[in-house]
């Protein structure tokens, strides 16, 4: 690869089909990689994405039985390895846009489908270095940056996370010492911003359902409200914010509640929103969500007017209105 020193970036490269382990390391070790850790076993994979940092992580996705889409949702969460802002390249053998979007919505910044020469991957992977996308945050997804056009432009909430691949890349010991150094700090950034809109979707979902005058929105999906509810603690309990952890649990405790149609009424959706907020709160020290007034009620406009044209039965976490602002 010309003009790039691949030698010192590290690869963990995942694939259990060994004749397809074995071409994908050798184009890479063609590319100029030469620090390769290559497995076909998922433990050993797990293993060595807790145990290291990673530069670039490399993965066949579409094996039966291994679920890589959940382990890179994991990564970019900060769950499973020191460096969640790794640059991910997934391979697959299956075409199926389906599956293709799959990939693309869990995190990844590249899908690479097979079969591709050594020429293809090279360019994928220069991309990967030289024109990385900034990564968005929302209650579902922490990856790079999908939207496009007049949207994207119009966004502020993209976040420049460090890239060591690009550091080493270059030769750049400064920048690589900064991204190195700038990988805890985004972190914290990336997981105070999910937990805010782990936080909003609640809020949000419980916001449609004070209006009796808004019809369809009164379609309620009492699963999503628990699990949104159980990663808000989750994410708050990986912080460290214990705190916060117990006002969750009551707002998990509240949800339950929601599994009872006789209790889906007013006064429990405004007890659910008023913890969601609170939860938020005794996570950022005081600071409530009233910042975020203007984009809650555009957003609850929004999956009003999508749910007065939507199919019956249509549930309020099946439109792109509320993934796309809180998912």
């Amino acid at each position: 690869m010309a003009e790039m020193d691949l030698q010192r970036a590290s690869v963990l490269l995942f694939d259990p089909v060994h004749v397809n382990l074995r071409t994908t390391r050798y184009a890479l070790n063609e590319i100029g990689f030469r620090s390769i850790e290559a497995t076909s076993a998922v433990d050993e994979f797990q293993r060595q994405l807790r145990d290291n940092s990673w530069d670039m992580i490399v993965a066949e996705c579409s094996a039966p039985k291994v679920d890589i889409f959940k382990l890179v949702r994991m990564i970019r969460r900060g769950e499973m390895t020191p460096n969640p802002y790794a640059v991910i390249a997934l391979t697959s053998w299956t075409r199926d846009g389906a599956h293709v979007r799959l990939a693309i919505e869990s995190g990844a910044d590249d899908v690479i489908v097979r079969p591709f020469s050594t020429l293809f991957a090279e360019e994928r992977i220069r991309t990967m270095i030289r024109k990385r996308k900034a990564f968005v945050v929302t209650s579902d997804y922490v990856g790079p940056d999908r939207r496009s056009g007049d949207r994207a432009a119009e966004a502020n909430d993209s976040v420049i996370v460090p890239n060591t691949l690009q550091a080493k890349a270059d030769g750049d010991e400064e920048q690589l010492r900064e991204a190195y150094m700038g990988i805890r700090e985004t972190k914290k950034q990336i997981e105070g911003e999910r937990i805010r809109r782990l936080a909003m979707r609640i809020v949000v979902t419980t916001e449609l359902q004070f209006d009796s005058k808004a019809g369809p929105a009164k379609a309620f999906d009492p699963a999503d409200m628990m699990k949104t509810a159980r990663e808000l603690r989750d994410q708050l309990e990986q912080c460290g914010r214990y705190d916060a952890v117990q006002v969750a649990e009551a707002l998990i405790d509240h949800a339950r509640n929601f599994r009872n149609p006789d209790e889906r009424n007013v006064k429990n959706f405004r007890l659910a929103k008023e913890l969601a907020i609170g939860t938020y709160a005794a996570y950022a020290n005081g600071q409530s969500l009233e910042k975020a007034e203007n984009e809650i009620s555009s957003t609850v406009q929004a999956l009003r007017t999508r749910l007065s044209s939507a199919a019956p039965g249509s549930s309020v976490q099946d439109l792109p209105a509320l993934k796309a602002a809180t998912m």
